[in-house]
């Protein structure tokens, strides 16, 4: 085939994907997937029944309540499955019945074994696309989400990530950047969130900003600096809680520090 091998992801990495949203649309999924594999089944009597299994799987997967798509969804199922099943016991290349066990198991609801199976033949990028469109999520930054999975991220981790700057559109560039970087570090986290919002409604001047940067990251001498400023102004607690590593103290922290 010409797409590109790669090393596939395990079923499991595929399967975070499935449990990253409440909304997450399985017939956008078999929409995707089935459109993807339908043109690389070879049998003209195998296409034939996968595309005919498939459309009835979309339809019932967009109205689950209807006893008589059911029924038929069922009954195309089972005869692709006998379809492979013939061919099998004919002695037909195990490489040519791939796609078509692929969408075997989309129509089984078994998405995550179908993109293991098949990512290296067709590549991991447009099955993240098809992936990602099934989620539904709203205000997620599609960018950082594949930005971040590019870079090794967990698709949890990177949803999450790509979730939190499309939710905070209005933070400035310099909070947004600290999220994809914790992301990457794998060190974002609720805490840390809800620190850089109490930053960005402190209005902080670009001092301030900067100085917040250097505490968000732990830097030493920056948390050193706000912590003797802060016990001069008599703010010993909050001095105490920078110290301590309480991401809270950050923005009020900020904007008594100097640099």
């Amino acid at each position: 085939m010409s797409a590109e091998r790669t090393e596939a992801h395990t079923v499991e990495w595929w399967q975070q994907f499935e449990t990253a949203s409440d909304r997450f649309d399985e017939a956008i999924l078999t929409t995707g997937l089935t459109e993807l594999l339908l043109p690389k089944i070879t049998s003209q009597l195998l296409q034939r029944e996968a595309d005919i299994a498939a459309d009835i799987a979309i339809l019932f997967r967009n109205k689950r309540s209807s006893e008589g798509l059911r029924d038929r969804f069922d009954g195309a199922r089972n005869r692709l499955r006998e379809t492979i099943g013939r061919l099998e016991e004919r002695g037909v290349d195990p490489a040519t019945l791939v796609e078509a066990l692929a969408v075997s198991w989309v129509l089984d609801g078994e998405y995550s074994r179908a993109a293991a199976e098949i990512e290296p033949r067709v590549g991991a990028v447009v099955l993240l696309r098809i992936f990602v469109s099934a989620l539904r999520v709203s205000h997620l930054d599609v960018n950082v989400t594949a930005q971040l999975l590019n870079a090794g991220r967990t698709p949890a981790e990177s949803i999450y990530a790509g979730k939190i700057v499309g939710k905070y559109g209005y933070w400035p560039d310099w909070l947004r950047e600290l999220v994809v970087e914790h992301a990457q570090a794998g060190t974002l986290t609720t805490e840390f969130v809800a620190a850089l919002d109490l930053c960005a409604f402190a209005t902080l001047r670009s001092t301030q900003a900067r100085m917040a940067r250097q505490l968000l990251r732990r830097e030493p001498a920056a948390i050193a600096t706000a912590a003797r400023t802060l016990e001069t102004i008599g703010e010993p607690d909050i001095a105490a809680r920078l110290r301590e590593g309480d991401m809270g103290a950050v923005a009020f922290a900020a904007r008594f520090a100097s640099v």
